[in-house]
């Protein structure tokens, strides 16, 4: 069992000098179940809770509730919008202060016109999902939809398919869980107070319609473009929440952290880039304190010297492939304004390790070192590199090349550490599996 250790005032003031803020998913919730309130409800209300993917609550400001309706059809539409709110230090969120909108409507099924005007009121539209509420007399669906500002996938290697809205899988989850909550009470309540609840749950489409109108501006600050994302930003996020990356703050916790550990004579931390591999990591090494799990952005080269400093025995850094790949590269930060992804490198890295296990002869012709590299440098992200990797064909050669990535990354970072420190790196899957785990000392080079 992990055990915890009374530390009264760890890095107390610098924490508290540290403000999370909310990610685009967490926004978009929120004006989402905010304009289907507002639709059913004629009083305005300045906030609104929503659940957030760890179970919590949190509660989110909205800046503006309006009702309109659009000429053409005289449909009757509700608005919510929030300004987004990226905590206590937007220096590395490009995205923080943009103004997230919905709309919320609802058309009647026998106007067919009604949805045509619709589509053609908006610049853009299009379908990312139908949402089914469950009901007391039946169920009805939402039709969740983006606008402009919203980016649209064009290539394969994300979570999302291509076509689609850039609204990735967790933000989805929390806007699914919004609606269900929001418009299940009001037609629920419609239906006890026999408001044409028959009609409700037959003759109406629901429909909300996400938009960000400097979107497309902002995307260009970011690396969608590069990322086959067109005409707007992505709307992200795992835990629902912007971290706050100030450096001086996060350098001045990450310092107080290992000072604390000192103090209380625990050798070993454990380094992790973000909460989802922290997660992951306190499954995986359940016998360590709690203490010992320190969260250190991209800040790998100081989050090492600071450890030898503090006179840490064992270091062990958990975390996804981008930021392992990176680590390999030699990367001192892992923040994409310091460092890039590298894909030829880790083409090389595979297919020398193919070429060591079978060599270059291939069925038909074809040479499988030559075909995985091909392969990772134009894949589109880390995670299409990684699932290149690990699927059906390659499989037989991914274990290895996986631990000769952890063999680079980890000899990168001994020598920042130096001889005194045993360095581990895990490889975490991104569904927080251990794909990968490694001790320095027990290898040798391969480059």
């Amino acid at each position: 069992m992990r055990g915890k250790i009374n530390s009264p005032g760890i890095d107390t003031k610098i924490k508290n000098r540290l403000r999370k803020g909310f990610s685009t998913g967490s926004t978009s919730a929120a004006v989402i179940k905010a304009s289907i309130r507002y639709y059913f409800d004629t009083k305005k209300f300045s906030d609104i809770k929503i659940k957030m993917p760890g179970g919590e609550e949190a509660v989110l400001n909205i800046a503006e509730l309006e009702k309109y309706r659009i000429n053409e059809s005289g449909t009757a539409v509700s608005k919510a919008s929030a300004v987004k709110d990226s905590g206590s230090d937007d220096e590395y969120d490009v995205t923080g202060g943009i103004k997230i909108c919905a709309d919320f409507t609802v058309l009647n099924k026998k106007n067919k016109n009604e949805t045509a005007w619709l589509k053609k009121y908006y610049e853009k539209f299009s379908v990312y999902n139908i949402i089914k509420c469950p009901l007391k007399g039946g169920t009805v669906s939402l039709i969740l939809a983006a606008s402009k500002g919203v980016g649209r996938v064009t290539r394969p290697g994300l979570p999302v398919r291509a076509g689609s809205p850039a609204i990735n899988p967790v933000p989805f989850a929390m806007i699914e869980l919004a609606v269900r909550e929001e418009l299940c009470f009001w037609i629920n309540k419609h239906i006890s107070e026999d408001l044409s609840g028959s009609d409700v749950l037959n003759n109406k489409i629901f429909i909300s319609v996400l938009y960000i109108p400097e979107g497309e501006e902002t995307a260009k600050k970011t690396l969608n473009g590069r990322l086959g994302i067109e005409g707007g930003i992505s709307i992200l996020g795992t835990t629902g929440y912007v971290m706050p990356v100030s450096a001086k703050a996060w350098l001045d916790t990450i310092k107080a952290s290992l000072n604390f550990l000192s103090e209380n004579n625990i050798d070993t931390c454990v380094y992790t880039p973000g909460r989802y591999s922290e997660k992951a990591a306190l499954k995986i090494l359940n016998n360590l304190p709690q203490e010992s799990f320190i969260e250190i952005g991209d800040f790998i080269t100081y989050s090492i010297r600071k450890a030898v400093k503090t006179g840490i025995k064992n270091i062990i850094l958990a975390g996804q492939f981008g930021k392992i790949i990176k680590i390999a590269q030699g990367a001192r930060n892992t923040n994409a304004k310091y460092s890039r992804l590298n894909l030829n490198f880790l083409g090389e890295i595979a297919k020398k390790t193919v070429e060591n296990i079978c060599g270059n002869e291939g069925k038909d012709g074809n040479r499988p070192d030559e075909h995985i590299y091909n392969l990772i440098v134009n894949a589109n992200t880390s995670r299409e590199a990684f699932s290149h990797i690990t699927s059906d064909e390659f499989k037989p050669y991914s274990d290895t090349i996986f631990g000769n990535i952890l063999k680079i990354a980890s000899e990168n970072l001994a020598k920042t550490a130096g001889e005194s420190v045993n360095i581990e790196i895990i490889l975490i899957s991104y569904g927080g599996s251990v794909v990968k785990r490694t001790a320095l000392k027990a290898m040798q080079s391969i480059m």
